[in-house]
C-alpha cells in the first residue's frame, strides 16, 4: 500500500510537469540568402534530445524541463551555431536563426546549389521559390515531374484533355511565356517547352527554382511571365540506385530507374523512364478517347570528371514520344484520314550539354557552357499534317565577382543559334533562322551594412538580324527589416520573337484551318510586380505567407482568334494587351505533424481585337485556387494527403453553347507507407469523378468529326486509382 501511494504521488507530480513542459521551436535560415534550410539539426548538448527541420525549415523539441540549454544548430556545408537558450516550465520559446555557409554562393542569373532549401528565398532580390527534390518525389504519384507540380499555387499545369501535353504557365499567361532552363541553359525553348516536359523523371531533379514576373526577364527572351530552372541531380561515385513502378486502373503505367557509382572513380549517373497509356480509354463509351493513348521514353546520362581544380559536367538526353487522341476505331491506316478523326503526334528529341566551372573559392567565379538540341516533330491533326524540325546551339560564358561586402556583379556573354522548319503553307512564312549574340550585366548593391536594403539592376542586350539590337532592362528593390520578412518591388521590359509552333494555343487547337494574315511581330512588354514574404512562429503552428501583385502590358502580343467556322484559328498581333492580378500562398505547419497548404491566383488577361474591342484571352482561367492537408506519422512511416485544385471560368468565344466555362474542382487523395528502403503509395485522382459536360467534338454535314478546341476547359477522364512501388539503395 505504501508503494502504491508513493507511485501515485510521483505520477501526480510528473503529470502536470508533462502537461506544462517547455517547448523549443525554431526556423533555420541561410545567413547569406535568407531561405529556410531543410534537414538542419537542432541538438540540446548534454541530452539525447534533438530534431531536424521539416520542409518548411522548422524544428520542434517538446516536453523540456525548465532550465537553460546549450542549443547546437548544424548542417553539412554550413558553420555550426551554438547558443544558450532558457526554457521555462510553461514556455514556448520561438527562434529565427541564421547559419553561415562554408563556401560563398553568388549569382542570380544562373542559380545553382547542392544544399537543400525550400520555399521563397526571402533574401534574393528577385523572388525565387524553391521546391526541393524530396518534396517533388513525395508529390508525384507516377514518378513524373509534371505530376508533382499539378495543383501548386501560381503554376498553371492543367493538361490538355486531347493533346496530352502539359506546360508551366505563370501569372495568368500560357506556358510559352515561361522560360524553361535546365541547369541554367534554355534547352527547353520552343518545341521543347510544350513537347518535352512530360517525359522528365522527378528523380532527376534535385530542386526546382521558380522566378515570376518582371524580375526574371534576364533569364531569356521567353521569360516574360517568369523562368523555371531545373537543377539536375549530380553524378556521384557513391553507389546509389532507385527504381519506381506505378499503374492505374486504366492500364496507364510508368517504370523509372536511376543509378550512380557504376563506373569506378568517374562520377556518372544514368536515368531511364518509360511511361505509357496502352489502351484507348473511353469511360463514357462515346467512341472517343477521354485521355490520350501514348508511349514516352526518356533516357539521360551525366558525368562529372575532375578537370584541374574545377569541375566538368557532361550530359545527354534522348526523348521519344508517340501520342494519339480521337476516335477509338482509328488505326494506323487512318493516319491523315478525313473519315476517321485522330490526332497522332511523334516527337523525337536529343540533347547534349557541357559545363566547366572554376573552383568555388574566393571572390571570383567563372564558368563556360554549351548545349545542342535536335527536335523532330511528325504529326497529323485529322487530315492536316504538321511536320517540324528545330535545332538549337547555345553557348555561354559567365563570371561572378564579389567586389566587397556590399557590391557584387554577374556578367555573361552568350550566343544562341536556332533553326526551325515546317510544312505549313500559310500566307506568311513560318520558317526561321536566328543567330543571336548578346550579353547580360547585373549588379547588386547592399545599401546598408545591416542588409535591410538591397538594390539590383541589370540588362540583357541581344542582337537580332530582323529586329536589330534589343536592350531588355530590369530592376528590383528589396527591403528586409528582419530575417523573416521581405518586401520586393520589381520592374522590367520584355522582348520575345514568336512563332506559331511555340504557342500553347497551337498545341490545343491543332494546325488545321490556320490563318496568319500578316507576319507575326515579336511580343513587347513592360511589367511590374510587388511582393511580400513573411514567416511567423507560434506556440503550436508556423506560418509562411507569400503575397504578390503583378501587371504586364503588351505593346504587341500574339493572340489567337477563332474564326466563324468551327476549328478555324487565326493568329495575329494585338497592339494593346495586358495581364493583371494577384497571388497568395500560405503554409501552416503544426507541432502535431499536420501541414496545410493553400493559395490562389486571380488574373485578368485581355487583348484588343481588330475592331478595337477588348476581349478576354482564350484558355485562361479567371482564377484558380488550391489547398492540401497533409499528415506525417513519422513513427509509423505513413504520410497521407488530401488536395484540391479549383479552376475558375475561362472565356469561350461567340457562337458556342455558353459564354464561359463552369467553375470546377478536382480532388485527389494519397497515402504512402515507407520502410527503410521501400515505399508503397496509393492514390485516387479526380476523387469525385468530375468531367466537363460540353463535347469539344462536332460533326460536319457528312458526319465527320471536327474539333472545337475552344470548348476544351476541363478533364474528360473521371476517377482513377493508382498504386506505386519505390525502392532505393544508398539514396
Amino acid at each position: 500500500m505504501k508503494n502504491w501511494k508513493t507511485h501515485l504521488a510521483i505520477i501526480a507530480i510528473a503529470l502536470p510537469m508533462q502537461l506544462w513542459a517547455g517547448v523549443l521551436r525554431g526556423m533555420i535560415h541561410d545567413q547569406d540568402t535568407g531561405d529556410v534550410l531543410v534537414g538542419a539539426t537542432a541538438v540540446l548538448e548534454g541530452t539525447p534530445r534533438g530534431a531536424a527541420t521539416n520542409p518548411n525549415g522548422i524544428f520542434t523539441i517538446n516536453n523540456l524541463e525548465a532550465k537553460t540549454y546549450s542549443l547546437k544548430i548544424s548542417m553539412m556545408g554550413y558553420e555550426s551555431l551554438t547558443m544558450d537558450v532558457a526554457v521555462g516550465a510553461t514556455d514556448t520559446v520561438m527562434l529565427h536563426l541564421a547559419i553561415a555557409p562554408t563556401t560563398m554562393q553568388m549569382g542570380e542569373v544562373n542559380i545553382e546549389t547542392e544544399r537543400t532549401h525550400a520555399g521563397v528565398n526571402p533574401n534574393a532580390p528577385v523572388r525565387t521559390e524553391v521546391i526541393g527534390g524530396a518534396e517533388l518525389q513525395e508529390r508525384s504519384s507516377d514518378g513524373k515531374l509534371m505530376t508533382a507540380l499539378q495543383g501548386r499555387t501560381g503554376l498553371r499545369t492543367k493538361p490538355c484533355a486531347l493533346c496530352g501535353s502539359m506546360g508551366i504557365g505563370l501569372q495568368g499567361l500560357d506556358p510559352s511565356y515561361t522560360e524553361i532552363n535546365v541547369d541554367g541553359m534554355p534547352v527547353m525553348s520552343g518545341l521543347g517547352t510544350l513537347y518535352g516536359l512530360d517525359g522528365l523523371s522527378v528523380a532527376d531533379v534535385k530542386e526546382l527554382q521558380i522566378s515570376k514576373g518582371s524580375g526574371s526577364n534576364l533569364f531569356g527572351s521567353g521569360a516574360i511571365a517568369g523562368a523555371v530552372n531545373l537543377v539536375s541531380v549530380r553524378p556521384t561515385v557513391a553507389r546509389t540506385f532507385s527504381s519506381s513502378i506505378s499503374a492505374n486502373n486504366n492500364g496507364q503505367n510508368t517504370i523509372s530507374a536511376n543509378a550512380s557509382g557504376l563506373t569506378g572513380s568517374l562520377p556518372m549517373r544514368f536515368s531511364f523512364l518509360h511511361s505509357a497509356e496502352p489502351n484507348y480509354v473511353d469511360q463514357d463509351d462515346d467512341g472517343l478517347t477521354d485521355t490520350p493513348k501514348y508511349r514516352r521514353l526518356n533516357f539521360q546520362v551525366g558525368a562529372s570528371p575532375k578537370v584541374g581544380k574545377g569541375e566538368l559536367r557532361l550530359g545527354g538526353r534522348i526523348y521519344d514520344e508517340r501520342r494519339f487522341a480521337g476516335e477509338t476505331k482509328w488505326s494506323r491506316s487512318d493516319r491523315g484520314s478525313a473519315d476517321v478523326y485522330g490526332r497522332e503526334i511523334y516527337t523525337d528529341r536529343k540533347e547534349v550539354s557541357a559545363k566547366y566551372s572554376s573552383p568555388l573559392t574566393g571572390s571570383f567565379h567563372w564558368f563556360v557552357e554549351g548545349a545542342g538540341v535536335m527536335h523532330a516533330h511528325d504529326s497529323w491533326y485529322g487530315s492536316t499534317a504538321y511536320n517540324a524540325d528545330q535545332k538549337l546551339v547555345i553557348a555561354k560564358s559567365s563570371a561572378q565577382k564579389e567586389w566587397n561586402k556590399r557590391h557584387s556583379s554577374v556578367f555573361e556573354l552568350f550566343y544562341n543559334h536556332q533553326t526551325y522548319t515546317d510544312n505549313l503553307q500559310l500566307a506568311t512564312p513560318t520558317e526561321l533562322i536566328y543567330n543571336t549574340p548578346g550579353a547580360t550585366l547585373e549588379h547588386t548593391v547592399r545599401v546598408d551594412s545591416a542588409g535591410r536594403w538591397t538594390v539590383q539592376g541589370g540588362a540583357k542586350i541581344e542582337y537580332w538580324n530582323e529586329w536589330g539590337t534589343q536592350v531588355i532592362p530590369r530592376g528590383t528593390v528589396l527591403w528586409k527589416p528582419n530575417v523573416a520578412t521581405a518586401l520586393r518591388l520589381s520592374g522590367g521590359t520584355g522582348f520575345r520573337p514568336v512563332s506559331i509552333f511555340s504557342l500553347e494555343e497551337a498545341t490545343m487547337a491543332g494546325f488545321a484551318n490556320v490563318e496568319v494574315p500578316s507576319t507575326l511581330a515579336p511580343d513587347r512588354s513592360t511589367a511590374g510586380s510587388l511582393g511580400l514574404n513573411k514567416q511567423w512562429l507560434g506556440r503550436e503552428v508556423g506560418l509562411t505567407l507569400d503575397l504578390s501583385g503583378f501587371y504586364t502590358h503588351f505593346d504587341r502580343k500574339v493572340v489567337l482568334r477563332y474564326g466563324e467556322m468551327a476549328g478555324q484559328t487565326v493568329y495575329t498581333n494585338s497592339s494593346n494587351a495586358y495581364t493583371a492580378g494577384g497571388e497568395v500562398q500560405a503554409t501552416l505547419s503544426f507541432n502535431s505533424g499536420w501541414t496545410l497548404d493553400a493559395g490562389g491566383r486571380v488574373s485578368d488577361v485581355r487583348y484588343e481585337d481588330q475592331d478595337g474591342v477588348m476581349r478576354n484571352a482564350e484558355f485562361q482561367n479567371k482564377y484558380t485556387a488550391n489547398a492540401s492537408i497533409r499528415k506525417a506519422f513519422a513513427s509509423k512511416g505513413i504520410t497521407t494527403e488530401l488536395s484540391s485544385a479549383i479552376y475558375g471560368p475561362q472565356f469561350i468565344p461567340e457562337g458556342r453553347s455558353r459564354s464561359e466555362s463552369p467553375t470546377y474542382a478536382i480532388w485527389n487523395l494519397g497515402l504512402t507507407k515507407s520502410w527503410k528502403t521501400v515505399s508503397v503509395s496509393g492514390s485516387v485522382n479526380n476523387l469525385f469523378d468530375w468531367t466537363q459536360s460540353d463535347d469539344p467534338y462536332l460533326r460536319d454535314d457528312q458526319g465527320r468529326l471536327l474539333l472545337d478546341s475552344s470548348m476544351i476547359y476541363g478533364p474528360l477522364l473521371g476517377r482513377t486509382f493508382a498504386l506505386a512501388l519505390t525502392w532505393r539503395y544508398g539514396a
